[in-house]
């Protein structure tokens, strides 16, 4: 014969007018009151039940146990909506994920869908960490540099006050440009030969494929897909597939095909300070000024991850963009002769001892980036 199970007074919780009884509930002598599973009708017939419901022990333990464990996941939950995002790690996950669904494309469900979610999520990002972001495209290591365009599509567009829609569909562009090449960019990257002819076809032909690729995807944006089919169409004519020239090239084509150059160009071992110079001096190709001054004046001269020496001797990582453009915000890593600190010192580049005298490259730092994700994490812009 089984022995009687102990019973416990039933925490007033589990009372609730309108909901189902989570457990059997028994008076004080084991008499069966109310089956699990029903409703407490009144606030009568709750205070009546307040004062005399018990359950089994065991029971009551569990549940008790599983609703802790429910209260402490909704808490985590809640706490992670409003902690602070840390751009650096959020573009690193958004790397991951994008160089998946370029190189599956077509079969991975919803490609459109997926990309614009993207874009949304990289708009917000820049919205809200533009400095972090700008940092993101010199410390994030990633295997496209797409998503590095697509980031500074985001920042320059927003800077021009382009209307949403069209803000969106240029930043969609930015991360599906080259979805049609993805595994050839990736075999090139890595490549000491030159190219193939056959390799040299599918880059001329990677503009309009992927524009079918996205069609095929159920992409219906028509500047998304004109934007993909044109961003290596030249002022001058000289670009493909078409031989455009300057007036028949959309200007988001160009700002596109402008921001392709200067990110494969960042990705190389040239400081990002000379990048931009070169590009001012023309050396990267012939670009609408207007829009060569946007995106030095967007970007800065010493952007926002990259390194510098100060008139103190150490070097330093710029972590935002200060009142002046050669004032920029610091964070010293190490003396020029020494190891690096144990950690970072903020430095007050408007003072004479703290002055940024030069750029320099990344390596001088001799930390790892992984090291510096920290300085952008915040809750504010």
């Amino acid at each position: 014969m089984s022995q009687p199970t102990s019973k416990t007074k039933l925490p007033a919780s589990f009372l609730r007018v309108g909901q189902q009884l989570p457990v059997d509930v028994y008076a004080k002598n084991g008499f069966l009151l109310l089956r699990k599973g029903h409703y407490v009708l009144t606030p009568e017939q709750r205070a009546r039940l307040v004062d005399v419901a018990h359950g089994d022990a065991d029971e009551v333990a569990v549940r008790l146990e599983r609703e802790r464990l429910d209260r402490a996941a909704q808490r985590e939950r809640e706490a992670v909506a409003v902690a602070p995002k840390n751009p650096l790690v959020e573009v690193g996950f958004m790397a991951a994920r994008l160089e998946a669904l370029m190189l599956h494309g077509l079969s991975v469900p919803g490609l459109g869908g997926r990309l614009e979610e993207m874009a949304d999520e990289l708009l917000a990002l820049t919205q809200r960490f533009r400095d972090g972001m700008l940092a993101s495209l010199f410390l994030v290591s990633v295997k496209s540099h797409s998503l590095k365009v697509a980031t500074l599509l985001a920042l320059l567009g927003r800077r021009q006050a382009l209307e949403p829609e069209r803000l969106r569909s240029l930043v969609c562009a930015g991360l599906s440009m080259n979805i049609a090449v993805a595994q050839l960019l990736n075999q090139l990257a890595t490549q000491k030969q030159p190219l193939s002819l056959a390799q040299q076809e599918e880059l001329f032909a990677h503009p309009a494929l992927g524009s079918a690729i996205l069609r095929e995807a159920g992409v219906l944006d028509e500047h998304w897909h004109l934007l993909v089919q044109t961003h290596h169409e030249q002022d001058d004519g000289q670009g493909y597939p078409q031989g455009l020239r300057q007036a028949d090239i959309h200007p988001d084509a160009r700002l596109l095909g402008l921001l392709d150059v200067l990110c494969e160009q960042l990705d190389g071992a040239t400081l990002p300070a000379q990048v931009m110079a070169s590009l001012f001096r023309g050396e990267l190709g012939q670009y609408d000024a207007q829009l060569v001054s946007l995106l030095i004046k967007e970007v800065g001269i010493y952007p926002p991850g990259s390194f510098v020496r100060l008139a103190s001797h150490e070097i330093a990582v710029v972590t935002h963009g200060g009142e002046k453009a050669n004032q920029p915000r610091v964070a010293a890593l190490r003396k020029l002769d020494g190891p690096p600190y144990a950690d970072v010192l903020l430095r007050d580049t408007r003072l004479a001892q703290y002055k940024v005298l030069e750029p320099v490259a990344a390596a001088s730092a001799a930390v790892n980036p992984a090291y510096l994700t920290r300085l952008w994490t915040s809750r504010l812009v």
